[in-house]
C-alpha cells in the first residue's frame, strides 16, 4: 500500500502503511485484509475529527497510528474472547484458566483511551487540546466615561 497524504489545513500527513503494520500471519494464514480495511477507515476518520478541530498536525501522525493499532488489537480481541471465552483450556495440561486475550483487550482499551485524550478526540478534553481563541475586546459606555482606550 503506498502512502497517501492528507491534503487540507495547511497539513500533509501520510497515512501509515497498513500492509507493513498488520501484516498476514505466517502460521496460521490468517488474511489481515479485513484489519487493514478498518485501520484505515478510522485513519480517514479520526483524520477528518481532528482537521475539523483545527488540532491535526503532522506531529501527531504516530500518537494517531498508535491509537488506531490499539483499536485494531481491541477489536480483535473482543471477537476472539466473545468466540472462545473468557476461560479456557490450557493447551497442553487442560487446566481452566482465564483467556489472556481478555487482559489484550482491556490493555488495548487503556491504550486507545489514553491516546484519544492526548488527541483530544473526547469533547470532554478536547478544550484542553484546541488552542484558545482570543475573546474580541468590546467597547462600552463606562470605557469611555472612565477614559479606557480600546485596543
Amino acid at each position: 500500500m503506498a502512502l497517501k497524504s492528507l491534503q487540507g489545513g495547511g497539513t500533509d500527513i501520510d497515512e501509515p502503511d497498513w500492509d507493513h503494520l498488520i501484516p498476514n500471519e505466517l502460521r496460521s494464514f490468517r488474511d489481515n485484509s479485513g484489519l487493514r480495511n478498518y485501520a484505515h477507515q478510522e485513519w480517514l476518520r479520526i483524520t477528518a475529527v481532528l482537521r475539523d478541530a483545527g488540532t491535526l498536525g503532522t506531529e501527531n501522525r504516530h500518537q494517531i497510528q498508535r491509537l488506531i493499532i490499539a483499536y485494531v488489537r481491541y477489536d480483535r480481541a473482543v471477537s476472539e474472547v466473545f468466540l472462545t471465552g473468557i476461560i479456557s483450556q490450557a493447551p497442553v495440561t487442560g487446566v481452566q484458566m482465564a483467556n489472556i486475550l481478555n487482559s489484550e483487550m482491556r490493555q488495548a482499551d487503556a491504550d486507545a483511551t489514553t491516546a484519544e485524550m492526548e488527541l483530544g478526540i473526547p469533547p470532554r478534553r478536547r478544550g484542553t487540546v484546541a488552542k484558545a481563541k482570543r475573546a474580541e475586546k468590546v467597547s462600552r459606555a463606562a470605557d469611555k466615561y472612565i477614559g479606557v482606550k480600546s485596543a
